[in-house]
């Protein structure tokens, strides 16, 4: 099926009026509206899983029940529990959406392997999930859409371990990503691609756009951009310096045109 890189149908943005962070700054928002101001980190998971999972549904068509599949790469931290929401949902939704460990699940933080939990109890997800080189290879082939929801925006350097790996063998499946926040393997703050990284046809940014997909490098591993709300207080950004006005007047999710 034709997966679109931008389905349309949400608001726009220009780049050039909407904030950017480093990851350094992101984090201190982070922390501010966690510790300062109670916002649970499952709160902001379940915002980030579900904006994902209406980004992909409207890359395929805007409507499940037509046989859409969806393979979803999880990483062991919160980037990747966001992801494991998204499969819920997608499922919900009518669409066959399967995740993809890449991270020894007793080592996955908290939230991750909460996520897990409710999809294994409801029946999304079998017991084990294990996938071996094959198994993936063979799963990638038959997938219309990847989401790319490995490592977050604090890492610096190349993906590592299981991480690298999975980032490998989808760039050879050549099949249509959609990356949540920043692709795998591309620094949030500098855009610098590392080997190996994930080449996306569509990034869904969280909350503000990391300040690497403004730069060249970024943007060309970032393809079409998308920003979503996670819901953070206000309060939170103006703790750092940075005022947010109507940026999501029209809804939680927003097309960035550069």
């Amino acid at each position: 099926m034709t997966v679109k890189s931008d389905p349309g149908g949400f608001p726009q943005r220009r780049l050039g009026d909407v904030p950017s962070v480093t990851a350094a700054q992101m984090r201190e928002i982070q922390r501010v509206a966690q510790e300062d101001y109670g916002l649970d980190i499952l709160q902001i998971t379940e915002n980030a899983g579900r904006a994902v999972a209406q980004v992909a549904l409207a890359m395929l068509g805007g409507r499940g029940g037509k046989g859409q599949r969806v393979l979803v790469l999880a990483g062991g931290g919160n980037k990747g529990a966001a992801g494991l929401c998204a499969v819920r949902h997608l499922v919900n939704w009518g669409i066959f959406a399967t995740p993809v460990l890449a991270e020894v699940e007793g080592e996955m933080s908290f939230v991750a392997r909460r996520q897990i939990h409710t999809l294994r109890t409801s029946g999304v997800v079998d017991a084990g999930n294990e996938s071996s080189e094959i198994d993936l290879e063979d799963r990638l082939a038959a997938a219309d859409l990847v989401v790319d929801a490995l490592v977050g925006y604090g890492l610096e350097g190349p993906p590592s371990g299981m991480a690298a790996a999975v980032t490998e063998l989808a760039m050879d499946a050549k099949k249509p990503i959609l990356a949540l926040d920043v692709p795998t393997g591309v620094n949030a703050t500098s855009g610098e691609p590392s080997q190996p990284s994930i080449r996306a046809c569509t990034t869904l940014m969280l909350d503000l756009p990391k300040r690497g997909l403004l730069e060249p490098a970024g943007r060309q591993a970032a393809g079409e951009l998308y920003l979503a709300d996670l819901g953070l207080p206000r309060a939170a950004y103006q703790r750092v310096g940075i005022t947010i006005t109507g940026l999501f007047a029209e809804g939680p999710i927003v097309r960035v045109r550069r």
